[in-house]
């Protein structure tokens, strides 16, 4: 016995059997009259109605048979399907394929079938009308066309409800779509083409506080507040705009309006219904007050952490460094295992807040970016020498591909530097012992506009079923592999964060070979022409060139590299270019007087603390200070060398020309006196615990530097950075905080650093550049 075929659709044929709803049902009169008529036509004695299921055969009408199904295995249907028109056995009995079938030699004793497939709504064939006969019989061209009709009658009552089926399912479909609407936790709002209001649920109508019989006609606009109008205005033209017949739809977050003309947050998502013709829109509307408001509480409670811990957690590093150093003499080996252990941990804890932290307010917009052109090859073999020894620990090394293209990006060094390094230092982790992790730039093809970063490892890959979550926070591949390597799981979430801010893109593909590939995707800058030469500490505006040479010379032997602007339109070039860290400066310039340049300089924040000594043969007004005019000194010529070199290193360095003296102004006294440790060879520290302390000690006396706590138990120190006493006004200040600070706070100082991120080393560089060698160390 041949057993039927499995054709190629089969789940594609069988969905559309299903999609007929016909099987297992009760005999229906409009079936079995068909089955009757081709009883009669052909005079057999059995005629079917069958459909051909997974792995039976089922009877909707059956004539001259008793039994309701068989095994599809059995079926002589299941052959029939297998190809379009008639499928003919004239002698069963006489045909190999079927002589030896339990229907041919017992009941129902066939010896004649013909059967033509039936279609579903898909075109799929998905059984037959079919008949039989106990004898052997010819089926000619005239019997194939007359069953052929039959079945498409057949057909044609598969595929069609009857009026009454088709009134109860559209009514079943409107009650369940209205139970739908009525229960929704969110509103729905359907827009006639005009954008005024056709039908809204409960919930929409109880969101905006308006009966629904109120609600419908009025114009959607009136449920949105004046100031996000125009942004509804616009996606509205965008969604109408889009071809007729394809789905389309916006999600936005904006401010609508109650009742009482309150505004509340909502997250709303429109779709335009689908048509051959524009028939309006479809309008989810979910209130996310309260989400918002968890979210403010949880931004002052990270504000609040970020202060509480990191103050604390620096002091301890702090300490624990100066143990290690051997501050405090040398350290049995027994107790510096110890105080490795804790300082190993204290890191980790660090890196754990500031990557908490660091993911927050990069997502929500609330970290200052300073962008600026960077080439990223110099920045990843920096990023390269920074991870090198965490990859040691794996026995694994980095490798920069030869043909890595040096290509610029405007980007924040600090911010893709950190992406870098998270994507070797995850490269490492997963790399075999012994392995290697190669890193390489080039062009995207087809553009020379954008640049892309990868780093590839021959690592496991990432499993499958990870992949779509593999940028979300807190995962690694699994829970057991995620207890075996280190880290806090939000580095990769952190890196999208930041190169998403950039203008990128961030993903990942698998290796030819195995392994892993990760890249960066950035907006590649114009290639620089020639590079300016190395600009100096300090600028020397002056007019008359032979002066100065002079003063550039006295300068250089004092160990400081000058620079000379003739004008002020110069002075103004070279500033804005480079961070010089003093100026002197003629009043009598030949393009405008030197007084209004200083004034106009005291105004822009980038050089409003630069200190300048007037160097002029004017003499100084009697009886007025040189702070007056925003000056650290006035000079008059001729030129007394010794005294130039100390008034610009007393610029630098402070008043006392021996080592410069720091204001620390910081209420925590463990963090003062780890400070103060760390400057204890370079500088001498004065301590403020207070605001009404530091602004004594500024109004007393000038400092070189001012390292500065913005939350003090008297208030936040940005009044006191607004209102510096003249003495002070062009003291370079440091900002050394537990949080991250607002842009217009960090446009007003040197640097802003963060407490936890920031170790002792990088601390003490910042300062010695920002103030300069101290006497005796000059280079």
């Amino acid at each position: 016995m041949l057993e039927p075929a499995i054709p190629a659709d089969d789940a594609q044929r069988v969905d559309d059997l299903c999609r007929l709803q016909v099987l297992d049902t009760e005999p229906e009169g409009r079936f079995d009259r068909i089955t009757r008529t081709a009883a009669r036509t052909f005079a057999v004695p059995i005629a079917l109605v069958s459909l051909v299921d997974t792995d039976r055969q089922w009877f909707k009408s059956r004539l001259g048979l008793d039994a309701t199904e068989t095994p599809r295995r059995l079926s002589f249907c299941a052959h029939a399907i297998l190809d379009e028109g008639a499928f003919v056995i004239p002698d069963a009995a006489a045909d190999p394929r079927f002589a030896d079938h339990p229907a041919v030699t017992g009941a129902p004793h066939v010896r004649f079938y013909a059967g033509m497939p039936l279609h579903g709504a898909a075109g799929h064939r998905v059984g037959t009308l079919c008949l039989v006969d106990h004898r052997p019989r010819t089926f000619g061209p005239g019997d194939e066309q007359a069953l052929a009709d039959l079945a498409g009658w057949a057909e044609l009552e598969l595929n069609v409800y009857t009026i009454g089926q088709a009134t109860a399912v559209a009514r079943e479909k409107e009650e369940r779509l209205q139970a739908v609407l009525d229960t929704a936790g969110d509103g729905v709002v359907t827009l006639g083409v005009d954008g005024r209001i056709v039908l809204v649920n409960p919930a929409a109508s109880q969101m905006f506080g308006r009966a629904a019989g109120a609600l419908v006609g009025t114009p959607v606009m009136d449920l949105v507040a004046p100031a996000a109008r125009a942004e509804v205005r616009a996606f509205m033209a965008e969604l109408a705009a889009r071809p007729r017949g394809v789905a389309a739809s916006v999600r936005r977050e904006l401010a609508c309006l109650r009742a009482d003309g309150t505004p509340f947050s909502a997250e709303i998502v429109v779709t335009r219904m689908r048509g051959t013709a524009a028939s309006g829109y479809t309008t989810v509307v979910r209130d996310i007050s309260e989400r918002k408001k968890v979210e403010r509480m949880k931004n002052e409670f990270i504000a609040t952490v970020s202060h509480e811990l990191r103050t604390p957690l620096t002091s301890v590093r702090g300490s624990l460094g100066l143990l290690l150093g051997g501050a405090a003499g040398e350290i049995p080996s027994r107790a510096r295992g110890l105080l490795d252990i804790a300082t190993s941990n204290c890191d980790r804890l660090v890196r754990l807040i500031n990557d908490m932290l660091d993911i927050e307010k990069i997502e929500s917009g609330n970290v200052r970016f300073d962008l600026a052109p960077q080439a990223l090859v110099p920045l990843v073999r920096q990023a390269m020498a920074a991870t090198d020894s965490f990859a040691q620990q794996f026995q694994v090394r980095y490798v920069l591909r030869p043909d890595a293209v040096d290509g610029r990006v405007l980007a924040d060094a600090d911010r893709l530097t950190q992406v870098v390094v998270n994507l070797l230092s995850n490269a490492a982790k997963f790399s075999p012992a012994g392995g290697e992790v190669e890193v390489g730039i080039g062009w995207l093809p087809g553009t020379v506009r954008r640049l892309r970063l990868w780093i590839g490892d021959r690592g496991p890959g990432i499993p499958q079923a990870f992949r779509d979550r593999m940028f979300s926070r807190f995962l690694q591949a699994d829970g057991s592999d995620a207890r075996s390597k280190p880290g806090t799981g939000l580095g990769l979430a952190i890196s999208k964060a930041i190169v998403e801010r950039l203008g990128g893109r961030i993903g990942f593909a698998d290796r030819a070979g195995g392994g892993t590939e990760f890249f960066v995707e950035l907006p590649a800058l114009a290639p620089p022409g020639a590079l300016p030469a190395a600009a100096g500490e300090v600028l020397v505006c002056e007019d008359d060139p032979v002066i100065a040479a002079l003063v550039c010379r006295l300068l250089e032997q004092g160990g400081l590299r000058a620079d000379v602007a003739p004008t002020a339109a110069e002075a103004r070039r070279l500033l804005a270019a480079h961070p010089y860290r003093a100026m002197t400066l003629d009043l009598g310039l030949p393009d405008e007087d030197g007084l209004s340049l200083l004034r106009a300089l005291r105004a822009e924040p980038a050089t409003a603390r630069l200190p300048v000594v007037v160097l002029t043969a004017r003499a100084a007004p009697e009886g007025v200070d040189a702070a007056a005019f925003g000056a650290h000194d006035w000079l008059s010529k001729p030129i007394d060398g010794e005294r130039l070199l100390a008034t610009v290193r007393r610029a630098l360095h402070g008043p006392r020309g021996e080592r410069p003296v720091v204001l620390h102004v910081e209420d925590d006294a463990d963090l003062v006196r780890v400070v103060g440790a760390v400057l204890e060879d370079s500088a001498e520290t004065v301590h403020a615990g207070s605001l009404a302390q530091a602004r004594g000690l500024l109004a007393e006396r000038p400092f070189a530097l001012i390292l500065l706590d913005m939350q003090l138990p008297d208030g936040d120190a940005s009044g006191l950075l607004a209102a510096l006493p003249a003495r002070n006004a062009a003291t370079p200040v440091v900002i050394f905080s537990g949080s991250e600070v607002a842009a217009d706070v960090a446009a007003q100082v040197k640097n802003a650093l963060v407490k936890s991120r920031t170790s002792s080393g990088q601390l003490l560089a910042l300062l010695h550049r920002l103030m300069g060698p101290a006497p005796g160390k000059l280079p």
